[in-house]
């Protein structure tokens, strides 16, 4: 009975804000990433989620350019493209500090840890806004 209720409190819970879904989805698989080990899978696996949600964040800023960037002032085009781009960055270095160190040291664990952060940064952004009702019906 205890759990049940405890597993109600925490869907309420998630779906006061559906964007703290996608942040619990990023810090889950990670979890996962971690507790499996293996150096070339934390790599590839993410890698590839980081450059997914990169690449996302830069689609959805190149589409609220309108289709014309050159309308846009130079400091708009910074601070919509520049914080993605230092999250990337960040969790591009996150992924060398965990594979280029060994397990349990402080680099390895601060790259861990920095690696959490900016992917569920990154997922969020990338993240349609958690309304469930797709950008392009938004506009």
């Amino acid at each position: 009975m205890m759990i049940a209720h405890a597993l109600s409190r925490l869907g309420a819970w998630l779906a006061a804000r559906p964007d703290r879904l996608t942040v619990v989805n990023a810090l889950l698989l990670t979890a996962i990433l971690i507790l499996l080990g293996s150096a070339d899978l934390f790599r590839f696996v993410g890698g590839a989620a980081v450059l997914l949600c990169a690449a996302a964040i830069l689609v959805r800023s190149l589409r609220r350019m309108d289709g014309n960037p050159l309308t846009l002032h130079p400091y708009d085009l910074a601070v919509m493209l520049a914080p993605p781009a230092i999250a990337a960055a960040l969790a591009a270095l996150a992924i060398i500090l965990v594979v280029g160190h060994a397990p349990g040291s402080f680099a390895h664990t601060m790259g861990l840890v920095l690696f959490t952060i900016e992917f569920a940064l990154l997922a969020l952004g990338a993240s349609d806004g958690g309304d469930g009702t797709p950008e392009a019906a938004r506009a």
